[in-house]
């Protein structure tokens, strides 16, 4: 359970008559536009600079061979933009919101506590399970629309590996950017924030909603919620950021080891799980 007893609430929000709530989600949706704003400007001048030199690579054929060929070539801007943009934003700006607005010991408010070593242990092997449920979750949308499976295996090309300084700066980028900055805006933050004023349940709800809707994959909305209620529910469980930040990471990392391996005994070519694997998930 996220204690407060601790943690000064002293910032320019905490005042009487002002709901902290409507400070986390003007907080959430100041991050969000800066977000988009700066790595949609950075991805977009990368990718006009390349096509002024080469164009030829747009007229490649269809649209899923196109995207496909823009995650070979950008592979690296996208990644380390990505890196930046969540660092500065995701971790940065709320951050110091939080220090503004709510309390000035910010890592205290957003729960930075000493994590006990059996709850991130079992948060990690929980994430690792979850994968196979996730996937279980988005194969609804590929019956829905079968295009998307090609899509789906097109951005698969943002998480290849070939070499070993690619492998240190996929995993950092997917695995740990995001265990580090997402899980310190959605849970620290909006999470700890709605705590304050409402129960569990539409708690964990909604924040795991906005983190579906945040990744912009209308979709995989599902999946991305059920692995929100995960992550929000260790954050609850356990009292420390740190328990959802280790799960994050993992659940990232069996990601990319599995579309990078694609261990036969585990998914098949297209990346679904076997029967197996899914019961021993659930």
């Amino acid at each position: 359970m996220r204690r407060l007893s601790d943690v000064p609430l002293d910032g320019s929000w905490e005042r009487p008559g002002r709901n902290p709530i409507a400070a986390a989600i003007a907080g959430l949706v100041l991050c969000g536009g800066v977000y988009s704003t700066v790595g949609g400007a950075a991805g977009g001048i990368v990718a006009a600079l390349d096509m002024l030199r080469d164009p030829s690579w747009l007229s490649t054929g269809r649209l899923v061979d196109i995207l496909v060929e823009y995650y070979h070539r950008f592979q690296v801007p996208i990644l380390v933009v990505t890196t930046v943009a969540q660092f500065g934003v995701f971790f940065g700006l709320a951050v110091a919101l939080v220090r503004r607005w709510h309390s000035s010991r910010p890592f205290r408010y957003l729960s930075y506590r000493p994590p006990a070593a059996v709850d991130l242990a079992l948060a990690g092997a929980g994430a690792i399970a979850v994968v196979p449920l996730a996937e279980v979750l988005d194969r609804w949308s590929y019956v829905l629309l079968p295009p998307l499976r090609e899509l789906a295996a097109g951005e698969a090309a943002l998480l290849a590996i070939h070499s070993p300084w690619q492998a240190v700066l996929v995993f950092g980028a997917v695995a740990v950017t995001p265990a580090v900055c997402e899980v310190a805006l959605f849970r620290g933050s909006l999470q700890g924030t709605l705590r304050r004023r409402l129960p569990l349940a539409p708690a964990l709800a909604g924040q795991a909603v906005l983190f579906a809707l945040f990744h912009m994959s209308p979709l995989s909305i599902v999946a991305l919620a059920f692995v929100g209620v995960y992550l929000g529910w260790l954050f609850e469980r356990t009292g420390t950021i740190y328990a959802s930040m280790a799960a994050h990471a993992l659940y990232n990392a069996t990601i990319i080891t599995v579309t990078n391996l694609q261990p036969r005994w585990l998914a098949d070519a297209s990346g679904s799980f076997s029967l197996p694997v899914i019961f021993g998930a659930l």
